[in-house]
């Protein structure tokens, strides 16, 4: 595989992108791969078809997540409707608490991710790159602020992963070039279900800079080099009865970077400053219940560490220590507690009533400097919602929750009620438009408030205020036959949204708090044909923009742009016979970098492409290859300060073999 099969496979993608620039699968053996009608659990927290719910949704599919080659969910989410995708290292990988992430409709930090109706966020990050592709269901998305009824985080949007009950009989294996390792495998025995899977990623070189396009000649330069990585993941799931299921999920993974001193640093120029291996593991716990009478709900266990260790070889001013100095701590996140609610439906109108609980909980340990802190805090919400039927064709939803918090150090407790009323109109049986307004929080995590700055770490405020969002949108949703079609306008308001800001004269980073405002249009259609053939186009135009409040030295008290403003994503696929095709690609344009403490500068475009072909010779077998950044392109995939580049063209070979 060479430049001969690069050139082949962009021809390839450049065909697809004549055909239709979209986030695609087509039909396979079974059927098609797009719900026409889809109806979704996430934006009301019970079953409503998605044309009667006052909310931009997407919804994506057991086989459309397959067909975008990805093998875990970090990959697989990129090619959503307007989402700035974020990567650190290759498959998504983290560079210790420095995760990969989706922006949804331009807020940072502002995505909350749901594993069947649980949020898995600790401190405010997600690992989607530990989540198997393999093991999930179907993924629901809801834009624009959630936290009515999911709670804190859900500012952006909510993502809800929902993994398969009753895992299939089946194994496979996979391998490809950068070191590309897959292998998984499950089985199910009547109510019994368990999936085991194995990722590996080799030597990628130097991935990430310092410098940027706006950095002059003179600057100096540090570069991250991406040695490898390891993944375990462990599935179990228990159905009891139609009532009763339980899931457990341990997860492992670590991944192994360097920091090398680059331009400018005279002879050090290619000498390591330190090395890290970063080990994490979680264990997810849920039992989730439903008396078939309206009451449903969950109770959860989260727990997941970071493990950092390695050697520092030098200090940041290129001073060598005597002799390398051990590094080593250690960081716990742990959430547990319940949701449950209540539902009565009836002709006119359906009322919920729902509580939840989470205790949160937050280790941390420096074993070189021999100190530790523990925080801890209670969460309480109490929410509910009322959907009424004014007339045939006019529906209004109130909703809100409040929350409070209890136990916190020095006495940083919180309380907040969020709101929303919707409006829904039904033009006819298959045309509906709506309205939206309500708020939406997050509370400031232990990590913002009270980090040391040790080892180069941000500075933590315990002062820090939770962001309040405000949100505005209106919509339209018709589905003809086999076409869906959706538009969306927003506007978004954040007040005291939490970032970090470094101090140009120190040249420290703190957390502060900053506003930050949006505004944009969303388009999207969706087409399955009986031909064999399906598309999806997505597109949006926004205007992010942030403004911090001058706490510290270098802070910008002038709205500054943010990622970019046009969001371009979707994908085409045909199914004949035995094979599926299928291409992905999602692109930013007229998009800048945002540094916390200098004016925001142009970047090119990002263009994220991928490619998958399938064969299936028979009913119990698929031959797959995956091909990731089909065009081989070096982009930046950071979106603040410094670059991370893309992954260069990069393939996996992979077998499947249902029993």
């Amino acid at each position: 595989m060479g430049k001969q099969f690069q050139k082949f496979c962009a021809c390839t993608a450049f065909l697809a992108l004549c055909g239709g620039f979209t986030t695609a699968a087509a039909a396979d053996s079974a059927g098609e791969v797009y719900e026409i009608n889809p109806v979704t659990v996430t934006a009301s927290r019970y079953d409503k078809r998605d044309l009667d719910v006052p909310a931009s949704t997407q919804v994506m599919t057991q086989e459309q997540l397959r067909q975008t080659g990805a093998v875990n969910m970090q990959k697989a989410l990129a090619f959503l409707d307007g989402v700035v995708y974020h990567q650190m290292g290759p498959g998504g990988a983290a560079l210790s608490s420095m995760t990969s992430d989706l922006s949804i409709r331009g807020v940072n930090d502002g995505t909350l991710v749901l594993v069947n109706g649980t949020p898995i966020n600790w401190r405010g990050l997600y690992n989607l790159e530990d989540i198997p592709v393999s093991n999930v269901e179907r993924v629901e998305v809801v834009r624009g602020g959630g936290a009515v009824l999911y709670g804190s985080q859900a500012i952006g949007g909510v993502v809800n992963i929902i993994t398969k009950k009753k895992l299939p009989n089946e194994v496979s294996a996979g391998i490809g070039n950068k070191g590309q390792q897959n292998y998984s495998v499950s089985a199910n025995a009547g109510k019994l279900s368990v999936a085991y899977n194995y990722n590996k990623w080799g030597d990628i070189g130097f991935i990430s800079s310092t410098l940027t396009p706006a950095s002059s000649s003179a600057d100096k330069e540090m570069k991250q080099h991406f040695r490898n990585s390891e993944k375990n993941d462990f599935l179990l799931t228990y159905q009891v009865n139609d009532k009763i299921d339980f899931l457990y999920n341990h997860d492992d993974s670590s991944n192994n970077w360097s920091y090398t001193f680059g331009k400018n640093y005279g002879n050090l120029d290619g000498q390591a400053r330190y090395s890290r291996l970063y080990d994490r593991q979680k264990d997810f716990a849920q039992m989730n219940f439903r008396d078939g009478k309206g009451i449903s709900g969950r109770v959860f266990y989260n727990r997941n560490t970071l493990d950092t260790k390695g050697w520092d070889y030098y200090s940041s001013k290129g001073a060598a220590y005597s002799s390398a100095q051990l590094s080593r701590n250690k960081e716990v996140n742990t959430d547990y507690g319940y949701d449950v609610q209540k539902v009565w439906q009836g002709e006119m109108q359906t009322f919920l009533l729902g509580t939840s609980y989470d205790k949160e909980k937050f280790h941390k340990k420096d074993y070189y400097a021999l100190t530790s802190s523990d925080y801890s805090r209670n969460n309480f919400s109490v929410f509910g919602q009322w959907d009424r039927a004014l007339t045939a064709q006019d529906r209004l939803i109130l909703s809100g929750r409040e929350t409070w918090t209890t136990g916190a150090a020095g006495d940083k407790n919180y309380t907040n009620f969020s709101g929303q009323a919707q409006y829904l109109h039904q033009l006819n049986e298959n045309q509906t438009v709506y309205a939206s307004a309500g708020r939406s929080f997050a509370m400031p995590s232990f990590s913002n408030m009270y980090s040391t700055g040790s080892s180069g770490n941000v500075i933590g405020d315990p002062n820090l205020k939770p962001k309040v969002g405000t949100h505005y949108e209106m919509g339209w949703k018709l589905d003809q036959g086999k076409v869906q079609y959706r538009a969306a306008l927003f506007i978004e308001r954040i007040k005291d949204d939490i970032t970090f800001s470094k101090d140009t004269q120190s040249g420290q980073y703190y957390a502060i708090n900053q506003d930050f405002k949006n505004a944009g249009v969303e388009l999207g259609v969706t087409v399955s044909q009986d031909n064999g053939w399906a598309w999806h186009y997505g597109l949006t135009y926004n205007d992010p923009k942030a403004k911090y409040n001058g706490q510290k030295a270098g802070t910008k008290i002038y709205w500054d742009r943010m990622f970019g403003r046009w969001i371009m994503n979707g994908g085409v696929s045909y199914h004949k016979d035995k094979w599926t095709t299928a291409f992905n690609a999602s692109y930013l344009a007229d998009r800048v970098l945002c540094p916390s403490s200098a004016h925001s500068f142009d970047i090119k475009p990002y263009l994220i492409t991928s490619m998958s072909i399938q064969y299936s010779p028979d009913a119990s077998s698929d031959i797959q290859l995956s091909i990731d950044n089909v065009l081989d392109r070096e982009d930046n995939l950071n979106h603040a300060s410094g670059t991370y580049y893309s992954t260069p063209f990069n393939y996996m070979l992979s077998y499947r073999y249902k029993f």
